[in-house]
């Protein structure tokens, strides 16, 4: 769907009817357009951490203490909220698109009463795991009791504004990177009140998307978002959740289990990257995070680093922080290997404030099978490696980054269609050879993109658990020292951090007691 200003109700010959602000305006007046996301992706957290931590929590963990302590609300300053970085873009979209100011207001789920009324004509909901059948969410509810609370979340959401279309009339639209759950199952997205629903990168479209559905046009169920060029990627207009930063969209290394497997990468303009942290700032993010499904791979044509291009950026990017916390995700295997010692050692110099000893990197093993991983579309991820070379291969780059000052985060994805107990039993002795490093482990279970064709709770196998008890007796060493240090780094409270360190150590010996049942 392109924009089409002749067939756009938005417009007019005095002008467009539509216009943005980022919280409801003095007058009280109610917009067309209102954008939202659930608890877990608009929370004040103080590091990336935190909101990884809470994206994991079952509903064994007490709603309270989600509400209060693991994902409490977000601040409110100048009339705006932290909201998810797509979101933003979307925001920004939709006022390029021809929307005026006035018309679209992005406020958390907890201030949808307030936002939504009899002028409203379509929320945009965005969701990162609607339906719980993620990895990360499979992985946790195989193990822990209870519900995911990113699904538990959506779901809160999703009934606050059917009790709302009681009184109102409005479409529901959700994207996000968790919309390609509902549109492979439409009969549950449905039954939960959503109208329409838009996948992948939309800046291109969304305008005409939203225009279209305020002024009643038919619209299909699923709608593919158009993407645009990264030059063409629209600055934020307010601040972000976890003060979040996009450097790259894509990635492109082929791997079934993943949804971006055949977008190549494309990287975000230096000025975009810099405007984006500058909103950050003067909104007063404590702590930036860069989004990348690489960041080792920023400003390349092709797989291999372009190191130089990734060291200008940090130093940029380090001198607009000064000495706010600065956190990466993703790096790959491929990239690491082929980035020399020093560089690895000036781009942790980088993104390190005096003091922290945890710059952590997550890191995507995968499987230590390197036949089973190519099996499963992750070739190019073998790069420089053959299949049987890969065990190795990837503990030596690993370790690389353990001696070049990082803090590795280890993840690996058990349950791979083709994998034997024979492989998971070789990937517990590959864990077991790194038991005394300062790192961690994160194993998933296996999801398909298709379908909740999850393996359910109680059902991995005798290896699986003990594949699963041997990695987080590693983590039990390292992460609740992790969390305290970000969560110091990025400014909260004294209070909120010895009640999370608290809740920590209360899961670590739940999730003890676990494997010891399973032993």
């Amino acid at each position: 769907m392109h924009p089409d200003s002749s067939s756009s109700p938005t417009r007019s010959a005095s002008g467009p009817a539509f216009s943005v602000r980022h919280g409801l305006s003095s007058g009280g007046r109610l917009a067309e357009v209102v954008l939202t996301a659930d608890r877990t992706l608009t929370a004040d957290y103080g590091a990336l951490f935190d909101g990884m931590a809470a994206a994991s929590q079952t509903t064994f963990t007490p709603d309270c203490v989600m509400r209060y302590l693991v994902a409490p609300a977000g601040r409110v300053r100048q009339g705006r909220s932290p909201m998810p970085l797509g979101l933003r873009r979307v925001e920004a979209a939709i006022v390029r698109s021809g929307f005026s100011p006035d018309a679209v207001h992005a406020v958390p789920s907890l201030r949808l009463r307030e936002a939504v009324g009899p002028e409203t004509r379509v929320v945009g909901v965005s969701s990162g795991d609607p339906l719980g059948v993620a990895m990360n969410s499979t992985t946790m509810t195989a193990i822990l009791p209870g519900r995911i609370h990113t699904a538990v979340s959506f779901q809160r959401i999703m009934r606050t504004l059917q009790r709302l279309r009681t009184r109102y009339a409005f479409r529901v639209v959700v994207g996000g990177p968790g919309a390609w759950q509902l549109a492979a199952f439409p009969d549950r997205a449905r039954q939960l009140g959503v109208d329409h629903v838009v996948q992948g990168y939309c800046e291109g479209n969304v305008g005409a998307v939203f225009a279209r559905a305020a002024s009643g046009v038919r619209l299909p169920f699923v709608i593919q978002g158009r993407d645009v060029s990264p030059d063409e990627i629209p600055a934020i207009l307010g601040p972000t959740t976890m003060g979040i930063v996009e450097l790259s969209r894509g990635c492109g290394l082929g791997c079934d289990f993943c949804v971006l497997k055949d977008r190549p990468m494309a990287h975000l303009p230096v000025r975009t990257v810099l405007e984006d942290v500058r909103t950050n700032i003067e909104w007063g993010a404590r702590s930036l995070a860069v989004a990348t499904e690489d960041v080792l791979r920023y400003g390349a044509k092709g797989v291999r680093p372009e190191v130089g291009v990734v060291i200008e950026l940090l130093e940029r990017l380090r001198a607009r922080a000064g000495h706010r916390l600065v956190q990466v995700d993703h790096v790959n295997v491929c990239s690491v290997a082929a980035i020399s010692d020093r560089d690895l050692q000036r781009i942790r110099e980088l993104l390190a404030v005096p003091g922290q000893r945890f710059v952590w990197a997550n890191i995507g093993v995968e499987t230590v099978n390197g036949q089973l991983l190519a099996a499963n579309g992750g070739r190019a991820k073998l790069r420089p490696y053959a299949p049987d070379e890969w065990a190795a291969g990837a503990r030596d780059q690993v370790l690389r980054l353990v001696k070049a000052g990082f803090f590795p985060l280890v993840s690996l994805v058990t349950g791979l269609p083709g994998e034997t107990p024979g492989d998971v039993r070789r990937t517990r002795e590959w864990v077991r050879e790194l038991r005394k490093e300062r790192l961690a482990v994160f194993p998933l279970v296996y999801a398909p993109l298709s379908g909740p064709d999850v393996t359910p709770r109680g059902k991995l196998s005798r290896e699986q658990w003990r594949l699963l008890e041997d990695c987080y007796r590693l983590n039990f060493r390292w992460v609740l020292a992790l969390v305290a240090e970000h969560e110091r780094l990025g400014g909260a409270p004294l209070v909120r951090r010895l009640l999370i360190q608290a809740l920590g150590r209360g899961q670590v010996l739940f999730w003890k007691s676990v494997f010891r049942l399973h032993r």
